[in-house]
């Protein structure tokens, strides 16, 4: 007879996996903007330099290679052409392995630099391209990454279908992306590593490793780097939750950091590769890693961007949820309330938007006149507050309008922010107030703000 445990017994009355046993990415970083040949003379500069170091790597086990490129002085440089060409001599041979351009603005802070290296197309197009998520002080430099400019290389990367290789040092940086993601700026399957130990961040403990990984939802693909004297005990603390790695010459030049004997990348992967073996982890390929990371997977990114379309009428009930949420579902008219703020929808005038198959947000229209309107019903679900989802529900509602020769526009809002919003974004003016006809909106205001636009302009 086979034994019933309960529910509350450890792991069911099962033992646990221990060691996850999913292949291991093994991600190279094989130099960087710090790094230089003072500290260790294997670090690889020039455009031969770096790509028969890239043959050594991927030889050991490597199936990703986080690049940087450098100018005939050894200078880090953002010029596409020599990442080109570092890439196209790679592909020539390791077609397969995923290779990541850096859009680092430790030392090349302007756009126009950083999203340079995004243009390339052929066999020089990198399949990933590194972002760092918000700015950060490194012990002796800040990184700035301005919000405006991480947005905009997100979207550069969306637009290009590179995979965003997101570095976050610590949790405000893994909160962002996950904020960028709710704006549709960030795919659904994301990687990510996540990088300890370097002053100002945090700090390279295992416990540190594991507050950052349960956060990470499931679908990423997740690698743990440590800073300088951290690199092995966190990749092998990674090793051992089932994640990823990161390593390289780039975060420490040293094999051993007590010793300060100076490391060559394929020895520091020749060494990840032995102790996964001795935990019993495969070493993934770049075939399986392009799988695991979905890369050319348009479904992937298109999977987090909202559809404004349409209504239809099957949508009612997802959307009178909603605008339930914000205490805005049309009221029917009876005894008690007469004549309410609001009676219906008119499907015909209302627009939704879609994300993964669900309605999260709403906006409609009345017709008052050949040329006049009003706006109503504008309501997103909560948790996707601030992804710019209301933003182009209003946009979707006022092109429509004004094709259909609209020219004055009229609206009713009770919430000081989304008055703010009207006038500051759209340009409407405050005209009034009205006092409410029952509990409708926000149930802390007794009176509407009444806003005009002109659309004739």
């Amino acid at each position: 007879m086979i034994k019933q445990y309960s529910h509350d017994v450890l792991y069911g009355g099962n033992p646990s996996q221990g060691i996850g046993q999913k292949p291991l990415i093994i991600n190279v970083c094989l130099s960087g903007n710090i790094s230089n040949r003072e500290i260790n003379p294997h670090i690889p500069v020039s455009i031969q330099e770096i790509t028969e170091n890239a043959a050594a790597v991927i030889e050991a086990g490597a199936s990703i290679l986080h690049v940087h490129a450098y100018d005939s002085d050894g200078v880090p440089t953002w010029h596409p052409e020599i990442f080109g060409r570092i890439f196209e001599t790679i592909r020539s041979h390791y077609h397969e392995v995923v290779l990541v351009a850096t859009t680092s603005g430790r030392l090349h802070g302007a756009f126009a630099k950083r999203s340079a290296v995004l243009e390339l197309d052929g066999k020089a197009r990198p399949d990933m391209a590194s972002l760092t998520l918000t700015s950060l002080n490194f012990p002796k430099q800040a990184s700035i990454n301005e919000p405006e400019t991480v947005q905009a290389l997100c979207q550069r990367m969306r637009e290009k279908g590179i995979m965003p290789e997101l570095e976050a040092f610590d949790l405000g940086m893994l909160n962002y992306a996950f904020y960028l993601q709710r704006k549709g700026l960030l795919p659904l399957h994301c990687y990510i590593n996540l990088l300890l130990g370097s002053l100002g961040t945090v700090p390279g403990r295992i416990l540190d490793l594991a507050n950052l990984v349960r956060e990470i939802p499931q679908g990423w693909t997740w690698a743990a780097a440590g800073i300088g004297r951290y690199q092995l005990p966190i990749n092998i603390a990674a090793i051992a939750m089932g994640g990823n790695v990161r390593v390289g010459l780039e975060d420490n030049p040293f094999y051993s950091y007590s010793e300060r004997d100076p490391a060559r990348n394929e020895d520091l992967v020749k060494r990840l590769v032995r102790i996964a073996g001795e935990l019993g982890r495969t070493i993934a390929t770049p075939q399986y890693t392009r799988r695991q990371l979905c890369l050319g997977d348009h479904d992937n990114w298109a999977a987090t961007l909202a559809t404004i379309r349409k209504m239809k009428p099957e949508d009612l009930d997802n959307v009178m949820a909603i605008l339930s949420k914000w205490n805005m579902a049309p009221v029917a008219a009876d005894s008690k309330i007469p004549d309410p703020e609001r009676d219906r929808i008119e499907i015909d005038n209302t627009f939704v938007a879609e994300l993964q198959g669900s309605i999260v947000g709403v906006a409609s229209y009345f017709i008052l006149s050949d040329n006049h309107a009003e706006t109503a019903s504008l309501a997103v679900n909560p948790e996707f507050l601030g992804c710019g989802i209301g933003f182009r529900l209003q946009e979707a509602r006022l092109e429509e309008m004004r094709n259909r020769g609209i020219q004055r526009l009229r609206t009713e809002s009770d919430r000081p922010e989304v008055i703010h919003w009207y006038v500051n974004k759209f340009g409407y003016r405050i005209t009034g107030k009205n006092h409410k006809k029952h509990l409708f909106g926000d149930f802390n205001r007794d009176h509407w703000t009444v806003l005009e636009l002109d659309l004739s302009h």
